[in-house]
């Protein structure tokens, strides 16, 4: 038999073996995510429940990759027994693995594309460097199971990735999940949506359920689990945590019922503390439960509790504005390096953003209406463009946030995925994936290396 548990978000409690060995993947307790984000509902069990079980012997951790609504930082370093053995993914960089260990944690087993025996099953990552350099999904088997910890990488999946899976899935049952909730500033922070902004959402979160639909039709799965989208973005006098479409099957299944050849029976009907049972895909819970109640009662919880004042928004120790123009110049210059020696090294990762142009507009922290100065280059030349009205891309960045971000207090992805930042996109139908990509990258390179400015 082999049972798995909606922990919360893509937090997945598994069970193989007759239930002599269990996975938990990508535990999300309370620190916020992209400075913003915190769980929408939080995790079923108690984290300390969960932490107890990092002492059993047959007992394993798998995080998908470094975002941090997949690994908490606190709670983990924290709590969990520090021999646990941690199993990832194998990345061109090491940020996970020496993440991992910086937190106390030195049994880490890294997946590749080559099936690899832990214990009593076997564990295969599934990766798509053209999509992600530092995200896959994680397949797991015992002799009559297979499950798929898809978490983000919701896209449809290249032969080559059917292939493997086949391959690894053989005759055995199979649960496939993955993402279906929108995960970065579009459309939300984009003001040229306006009141089309809902229906963008909707039309994206469509996508992403019909790709995990037609992946797990490609697979001959049983069944589909969508996931990864039970998260809440709290900013400072936004109202973004009402803005979000709520991933539960009902909404889900509104988006998708007049599509045809999906076989819509494979998607369960399942919420946070749910448990399926492979054998029957049966859906159990202890007690009965109602989603909006949960999401009510954690939004109350979080409010009156003061979490969010752990968000960036609501920091006291982030309220010095002073940035100079000259702070902006230096961040797009060391940008446009890293995006050149990137290229040098990875010439087949998004060259599309050479030649595009990127503008910084700083604004008034308590009011993003109010442009203070802007800055916009060339990436590729590095070459600054005076007068540019419509960039292929522009963020309205608050002072504060930006002096955080210069201090590297905190990376770029806080500012678009976590909401913090308003954007533009020119013509505005061109999504300009490329630039998110490196500025994403390059925050996270910036923040670590303690650059003299």
């Amino acid at each position: 038999m082999s049972k798995v548990t909606l922990v919360n978000h893509s937090s997945l409690l598994i069970s193989l073996n007759n239930n002599q060995t269990h996975i938990l993947t990508d535990l999300w307790n309370e620190s916020p995510a992209f400075g913003s984000w915190l769980p929408s509902a939080l995790p079923f069990f108690n984290p300390t429940y969960l932490a107890s079980l990092s002492y059993e012997k047959n007992f394993f951790l798998a995080i998908s990759h470094a975002h941090d609504d997949h690994i908490d930082d606190y709670f983990l370093k924290k709590y969990f027994n520090k021999e646990v053995k941690i199993i990832i993914s194998e990345y061109p960089s090491p940020s996970l693995r020496n993440r991992i260990k910086k937190m106390g944690f030195d049994n880490v087993i890294s997946i590749n594309q080559e099936i690899k025996k832990i214990n009593n099953f076997e564990v295969v990552s599934v990766f798509d460097p053209q999509i992600s350099g530092d995200d896959s999904g994680l397949a797991f088997r015992d002799n009559k199971y297979c499950i798929h910890h898809g978490n983000d990488n919701w896209f449809l999946m290249k032969d080559n990735n059917i292939n493997l899976l086949k391959k690894f899935k053989g005759d055995r049952v199979m649960l496939y999940a993955s993402q279906t909730n929108t995960a970065s500033g579009h459309p939300i922070t984009y003001p040229q949506y306006d009141n089309k902004t809902k229906d963008e959402i909707k039309k994206k979160v469509k996508d992403m359920v019909i790709a995990g639909l037609k992946n797990s039709q490609k697979l001959s799965a049983d069944y589909f689990l969508p996931y990864a989208g039970y998260s809440k973005s709290y900013v400072k006098n936004q109202n973004y945590h009402n803005m979000v479409v709520s991933p539960i099957y009902k909404n889900l299944l509104d988006l998708i019922k007049n599509e045809k050849d999906l076989n819509l029976e494979r998607m369960l009907n399942i919420f946070c503390g749910g448990t399926i049972d492979l054998d029957d895909g049966k859906v159990t819970y202890p007690f009965p439960i109602t989603p909006q109640n949960v999401f009510n009662t954690t939004d109350k919880y979080l409010k009156e509790e003061k979490i969010i004042y752990k968000c960036d928004t609501f920091r006291e120790d982030f309220q010095n504005d002073n940035v100079e123009l000259d702070k902006v110049e230096y961040y797009l210059q060391k940008f446009n390096e890293f995006v050149n020696n990137f290229l040098k090294r990875n010439s087949s990762f998004y060259p599309s953003i050479i030649g595009k142009k990127l503008k910084f507009t700083i604004c008034e922290k308590d009011n993003i209406s109010k442009k203070l100065f802007s800055k916009c280059m060339e990436i590729g030349s590095g070459i600054f463009i005076e007068n540019i009205d419509e960039p292929n891309k522009e963020f309205l960045i608050p002072s504060n946030l930006f002096k955080a971000l210069i201090d590297q207090k905190i990376v770029f992805e806080n500012l678009y995925t976590g909401y913090q930042a308003k954007v533009y996109r020119y013509p505005p139908n061109i999504y300009n994936r490329d630039i998110i990509m490196y500025l994403d990258m390059f925050g996270y390179v910036y923040a670590k290396k303690k650059i003299d400015i």
